[in-house]
């Protein structure tokens, strides 16, 4: 469908082989969106032209922007359908990313802008609802996490956690999930920052971009992270194929060294030291929770994704310094945070 109204939001999916996915559950939820104002833009690395033609089948009641992508990636792909909307709808104020297989509630467009008009806030989030209703040990382990302050959609100061506790809408937050993340534009616009694309360096799906764009925008630029004020997103999990053991271990160790240096890295003193120590511990937790996730005792492998990530993170500091800048423009954005201020 074409549309003569200059949209306000635009809907991002990056998408790569899951046609049948981002048909049933993405661009089905849009068509009952009963906010109207938007663009959705797909930006497709997919092997074949079955999503190209989901998308451009039948008549849709909201515009559709499909454009094959150059490059694949998670990161890369959302960067490059940003950059491309900032030239081709310059009338859109507010970037929505979701994922091909989640689905938003009707209102959740119309919670996003109610969200942003209430105050100063950089980026909403919008909450996520369980597809089916837990089963009796998903809520004793929910019963434990609380226990253990583990269940909470936060930051603590450098990991974070996908809990429900911290999603109460209006809730102030520290990072927001990419699965449903809505984004003021002039975060890319006006100071430059984009999803980390030296998260792919393991595999095209980048670990932890959603988490690591939004805590950065968060705790070095001040912004602020609001959930959204009505409206969820509900994850289908449509599968895919993700690293496996080796990979997934280097991804963690790389990312989140890369992401722990972008934020800390001017820290000094005794706070550094023990910050550093706190994150070493964090990151072998890490990788046994990701051997116990995946039901396998394959500890050489996880060995070998920590050994390939530690040789890539040498290699990463001597080309760019000791702590290599992660985001675009971070060190122009940090200078300028402070000053900005949006008015809706």
């Amino acid at each position: 469908m074409k549309t003569d109204t200059l949209p306000v939001v635009a809907v991002i999916v990056a998408t790569r082989n899951r046609a049948e996915a981002i048909e049933k559950y993405a661009l089905a939820s849009l068509e009952r969106s009963a906010f109207r104002d938007f663009v959705c833009v797909v930006w497709d690395a997919s092997d074949d032209t079955a999503t190209r033609e989901a998308c451009e089948s039948g008549r849709r009641p909201f515009a559709v922007c499909y454009r094959k992508a150059s490059r694949v990636g998670s990161s890369s792909q959302r960067n490059d359908a940003v950059r491309h909307v900032l030239t081709a709808y310059p009338s859109v104020r507010v970037a929505v990313f979701i994922d091909d297989d989640c689905e938003l509630s009707e209102d959740a467009l119309d919670g996003v802008m109610e969200t942003f008009r209430s105050g100063r806030v950089s980026i909403v989030n919008i909450p996520t609802k369980p597809v089916a209703s837990p089963s009796f040990r998903a809520k004793v382990r929910k019963r434990v996490k609380r226990c253990l302050r583990m269940n909470r959609h936060g930051a603590a100061p450098f990991l974070y956690n996908y809990g429900g506790e911290d999603e109460t809408p209006g809730g102030d937050g520290e990072w927001a999930s990419g699965g449903g993340m809505a984004v003021d534009i002039s975060v890319f616009r006006e100071l430059h920052i984009f999803f980390p694309e030296a998260f792919q360096r393991f595999g095209g799906y980048a670990l932890g971009e959603d988490f690591a764009f939004s805590f950065f925008v968060f705790k070095k630029l001040h912004g602020r992270i609001v959930n959204s004020l009505r409206g969820h997103f509900l994850h289908y999990a449509a599968g895919s194929s993700r690293l496996d053991i080796k990979n997934m271990a280097a991804s963690k160790w790389y990312n989140f060294h890369l992401l722990f240096d972008a934020v800390y890295g001017d820290l000094t003193g005794l706070k550094k030291t023990v910050l550093t120590f706190a994150f070493k511990l964090f990151m072998y937790a890490a990788a046994l929770k990701l051997l116990i996730r995946a039901r396998s005792l394959d500890i050489r492998a996880a060995a070998r994704g920590i050994a390939a990530a530690r040789a890539a993170l040498r290699l990463c500091r001597r080309e760019s310094g000791e702590y290599p800048a992660l985001f675009d423009g971070c060190e122009k954005a940090c200078k300028n945070s402070m000053d900005w201020e949006r008015t809706w």
